[in-house]
């Protein structure tokens, strides 16, 4: 059966629903080995002790550090930030407690407040494992900041400000509001978010979270969202790392100062490789599972995590 053509209802961007071609004979072995540390042979510079290693601390939490923050020493752009998630080399988000994943939020909530007040935009991204263009071992993510960004983010800044303007309401609420309506796209709802899978997901098994609260900026967020954040987050980590055995992934918050955007974070896992048609055309093609199926089986993962624990 041939795919079909889906497209990003804010921007129109397309993806190719093709799920018998996931079906196709290989004779390659695509899988590439994530990035790893050897102990043995590389001291950690992210390590608890190894300070001196690194820029100094732009933010840290307490002179003992849980979570640590500076600047990238090999950076993207002029500002452009580490955050540590933890001393610990062998644990992430979906490892550690809600309580240390607070900690962390926290630290993006500073950074952002810190650029928001020259007035930059940020973008906060994580990769994990080679696949996903990650080079150390040691948890951590990135914060970049600048006048403005291109691409994706202006698309969809330009995007919303246009939907705003047809409608007179915002985009995300109402992908929001539909995706519950419906169910069958929605991994999770909390008190103050929603989990789902986009209807014209570019990547299978690819997430959103979205906030109940309207809000154009992440670092609006309240204490009690700042918990269900930490929460809802480890436990889609941990639904990722359960489904497809802990696989490199990305997942990033995209946030602005003003209306009518609302912050959102996105999720993806490494669980095939690109292709020419991607990488020549900007058309994605989901070729492992329907927005539903994704889902579903997303949603039961959570779900059996929540009763273990």
């Amino acid at each position: 059966m041939a795919g079909k053509f889906l497209f990003d209802p804010l921007t129109g961007d397309p993806t190719i629903l093709a799920l018998e071609r996931a079906k196709r004979p290989q004779s390659f072995d695509v899988a590439v080995e994530s990035i790893a540390v050897d102990a043995t042979k590389k001291v950690d510079p992210f390590a608890k002790g190894n300070e001196h290693l690194t820029p100094p601390a732009t933010y840290q939490d307490a002179d003992d550090w849980n979570v640590r923050c500076f600047a990238n020493k090999y950076p993207l752009l002029l500002d452009h930030e580490i955050i540590v998630h933890s001393p610990f080399e062998d644990k992430d988000i979906e490892d550690l407690d809600c309580a240390q994943n607070e900690k962390i939020i926290r630290a993006f909530l500073n950074r952002v407040s810190f650029y928001g007040s020259q007035g930059k935009e940020v973008i906060i991204f994580n990769n994990r494992g080679g696949k996903a263009g990650a080079s150390l071992m040691h948890p951590h993510s990135q914060i970049v900041a600048a006048q403005g960004f291109p691409g994706e983010v202006a698309k969809e800044k330009s995007s919303a400000l246009k939907y705003y303007n047809e409608k007179n309401s915002c985009f995300w609420c109402n992908e929001r509001n539909v995706a519950l309506a419906a169910g069958a796209r929605v991994v999770r709802e909390s008190s103050h978010f929603v989990v789902y899978v986009p209807s014209a997901c570019r990547w299978s098994y690819e997430a959103s979270l979205v906030s109940k609260n309207h809000k154009p900026n992440f670092g609006f967020i309240d204490e009690q969202e700042i918990h269900d954040l930490a929460v809802v987050l480890r436990g889609l980590l941990r639904a990722y790392d359960a489904l497809f055995d802990r696989p490199d992934r990305n997942f990033w918050i995209h946030t602005m100062q003003y209306e009518p955007y609302h912050w959102h974070m996105g999720f993806l896992p490494h669980i095939k490789v690109f292709g020419a048609l991607e990488l020549g055309s900007g058309i994605w093609v989901s070729d492992k599972a329907t927005p539903e199926d994704a889902a579903a089986q997303l949603r039961e993962k959570m779900q059996a995590l929540c009763r273990e624990d």
